[in-house]
């Protein structure tokens, strides 16, 4: 059973606080512990949010300061009160959560039976006030007893509990790589993001390609580590289950065959608990692609995924342009040294590459390191488009592998039309006519005589062609640019 400690009394109370009235771990705890932060002994602590985290999942004991204030008995009828006033009224159904934690009480071996005895001479209790007198001294037990830390040794409450084993040094090489130094702009959308994955536990993070998906991923990681007690990050190759195998877990053999890796990785990976983040980057395949993309989806485990795919029938969320211009000419003076001096072109040539995060770094980059001069590169980009006749070639890290060529150069990798199949390519090239504005579908497969939508639908689903309201279908400006220069369409074709 699982042991009785500030870990796991605070999980069954968070789980059944209604929804509606769900706080945060600090906005939590400053309710609990209201007596404790009004008074003089308390009255200068403040909770960190990364040491609260560890409170919570086990991993760190609460402050003594804490404890020792609620030795007093008056601090515990106290905090009884508190609990009583601040936190019952917030709970849908407490008599349940009384009844989890008295069962945690007594399935508890290590504590002894005189003392399980005197922790549960309240129940049953008849009411709120009643709960609340029987929920105090278990809390306060639970801190003052002596700490056992939950991880991979504690294998005995893991198997049990609602906590991963940490993984730091043993699976091997798999660290988030950091951001861009330069990342910005996107607070809005990691709150966002960070929203979503506590309440779907898996997320589809898409949106076309260099827009920065990649660059949230990692910026999520970091902002969010103390939430997590493991984040692993896998790029991914094309093969999801071989993705899994090629782990580099401690405890590999040599002589073993890569059914027997996989029996065993997998079998690990599905223990894993909410408390672990899992972030597969680059998922760019459509789900009938990868077969075990099933599977996959089934691991306890949070997972992000980041891709340019479509991905409909699970929880997503579009990433799009950075709407704040402030923050892009803040990442253009990252990169050009002389962006003060320039800020009406630079807005300007910002509005013209269609606020695409890394056309706007390339950009910036062409004028630190080109001939060209802002207003030279202006007329130029809207002249030329992402066909942009310039020879200089730019270096940037991309997916944590340098890359140098011209400005096209790297947009044309970026896209890589030239993948997409003869059919694929041919409706590209049409729909570089389509307004942005859009097409109805239907008119659309008329005018091309397709015999179906199969091959329209596919391409919405890999991200090349945009969904519109109205069964309406569009190319964004950035796409509909590379198509034009990469597919060329004239009147022959």
């Amino acid at each position: 059973m699982e042991r009785c400690d500030f870990a796991s009394v605070m999980a069954i109370i968070k789980k059944y606080i209604s929804e509606n009235n769900d706080m945060g771990q600090l906005d939590f705890l400053y309710s609990l512990f209201d007596d404790f932060v009004s008074s003089d002994e308390g009255r200068d602590f403040d909770f960190d949010n990364g040491l609260v985290c560890r409170w919570m999942n086990g991993q760190a004991k609460v402050s003594p300061r804490i404890t020792k204030y609620y030795t007093d008995e008056q601090h515990q009828r106290n905090l009884a009160r508190d609990i009583y006033q601040n936190i019952l009224p917030v709970m849908f159904d407490s008599a349940m959560a009384v009844q989890k934690i008295y069962e945690l009480v007594i399935g508890d071996e290590s504590i002894s039976e005189r003392k399980k005895m005197e922790l549960i001479e309240p129940c049953p209790c008849k009411n709120e006030k009643e709960d609340a007198d029987f929920i105090a001294p278990v809390l306060y037990f639970s801190m003052d007893r002596d700490f056992v830390k939950r991880d991979a040794q504690t294998k005995k409450l893991l198997a049990c509990g609602d906590l991963s084993p940490v993984l730091a040094g043993f699976i091997m090489g798999n660290e988030v790589p950091k951001p861009c130094r330069y990342f910005c702009g996107r607070e809005q959308e990691l709150e966002r993001l960070h929203e979503m994955l506590s309440d779907q536990g898996k997320v589809f993070l898409y949106g076309i390609a260099g827009i920065g998906k990649s660059e949230i991923a990692k910026a999520y990681a970091k902002q969010y580590k103390k939430e997590y007690t493991n984040i692993v990050y896998i790029i991914y190759s094309g093969d999801l289950r071989q993705d899994m195998i090629d782990l580099d877990f401690i405890d590999d053999r040599p002589d073993e065959s890569e059914e027997e890796r996989f029996r065993r990785h997998n079998r690990f990976l599905r223990t894993l608990k909410s408390d672990t983040l899992l972030i597969i980057d680059n998922f760019n395949v459509t789900a009938t692609k990868d077969s075990f993309l099933s599977v996959v989806m089934k691991y306890r485990c949070r997972i992000l995924f980041t891709t340019r795919s479509r991905m409909d029938h699970y929880a997503t969320m579009e990433l799009s342009e950075i709407s704040d211009k402030t923050a892009l000419l803040k990442l253009m003076g990252r990169y050009y040294s002389e962006a003060g001096n320039h800020e009406s072109e630079l807005s300007e040539i910002i509005d013209t590459v269609h606020r695409h995060t890394l056309a706007v770094e390339l950009a910036a980059r062409l004028l630190e390191h080109g001939i060209l001069e802002p207003h030279t590169l202006l007329q130029k980009l809207q002249e030329e488009k992402v066909a942009l006749d310039s020879t200089d070639r730019i270096s940037i890290k991309k997916d944590g592998k340098p890359m140098k060529e011209t400005y096209y150069g790297h947009i044309h990798t970026l896209f890589s039309l030239y993948l997409l199949s003869e059919k694929q390519q041919m409706l590209m090239r049409n729909m570089v006519l389509i307004p942005l504005t859009g097409i109805a579908c239907r008119r659309l497969a008329d005018w091309l005589s397709l015999p179906d939508l199969n091959l329209i639908n596919d391409l919405i689903e890999m991200g090349f062609i945009t969904p519109l309201p109205g069964r309406c279908v569009a190319l964004h400006p950035m796409i509909q640019e590379i198509a034009q220069t990469d597919l060329k369409p004239s009147i022959a074709n």
